[in-house]
């Protein structure tokens, strides 16, 4: 098992878990132990969700014959959706050429990291709505599994391990439910490529969130008589 995993204490403050959950893409082969595993998505079931519906399943994809058949459709998505890495240039430290590098590398290694997880969600709709009248494009409980995924990205990272989400499957995903044997009432949300990080932790770039807030109206930065 890999060492120095950049792990922080035991209870790590809640800010410093969010000033440093980076997209991790650079991942070592070293096993990630199954009680690891349990703890992290253990973290994910305890988000909240509309009429505590829990619409959330997991499939944790370790084999080494079932990772390179994603690893291998999901590079062929980048190829079909972006034209692949023909536009990246060795020389540019751009944050957009560092980003495609990393993806780069995670396409060429994907096979090789220790697990990927793929976060479903039931394609269910709270209070049996009718078909009729039902609005926008994906059912609410998707909606709710993204809680859970965030609990799964902190826990990661409480515990030393490097993760991206990425939702490049929905590419493939009819093969990726034929393959898996994943039941249609299910959706895959979100995949999760884990495993301990080659690089270090944050802090993340970010804007600063009084650019996107405003009050009461839109584009009023102003909150008026504040009540302290």
């Amino acid at each position: 098992m890999g060492e120095n995993h950049n792990t922080l204490s035991e209870n790590p403050p809640f800010f410093d878990l969010v000033e440093q959950l980076r997209a991790m893409r650079r991942l070592k082969p070293d096993p990630v132990p199954l009680e690891t595993v349990r703890k992290v998505l253990q973290a994910g079931v305890q988000a909240p969700s509309g009429q505590n519906t829990q619409p959330w399943a997991f499939l944790v994809i370790s084999e080494p014959d079932e990772r390179s058949w994603f690893a291998r459709r999901y590079s062929e998505a980048i190829e079909t959706r972006f034209g692949g890495f023909s536009q990246l240039k060795d020389d540019d430290d751009s944050s957009w050429g560092r980003q495609l590098r990393a993806v780069k590398y995670q396409c060429e290694h994907m096979h090789e990291y220790p697990l990927i997880l793929l976060v479903a969600g039931k394609r269910d709709w709270p209070f049996k709505v009718a078909e009729e009248d039902r609005v926008g494009l994906a059912p609410p409980n998707y909606g709710a599994v993204y809680p859970c995924v965030q609990n799964i990205l902190l826990a990661c990272r409480a515990l030393g391990l490097g993760a991206a989400l990425t939702t490049m499957h929905q590419v493939f995903e009819e093969e990726l439910h034929a393959h898996f044997g994943i039941p249609d009432e299910y959706g895959v949300v979100v995949s999760i490529p884990i495993g301990w990080p080659m690089g270090n932790f944050g802090p993340v770039t970010r804007k600063p969130a009084e650019t996107r807030t405003y009050f009461n109206v839109w584009d009023n930065r102003e909150p008026g008589n504040w009540a302290v």
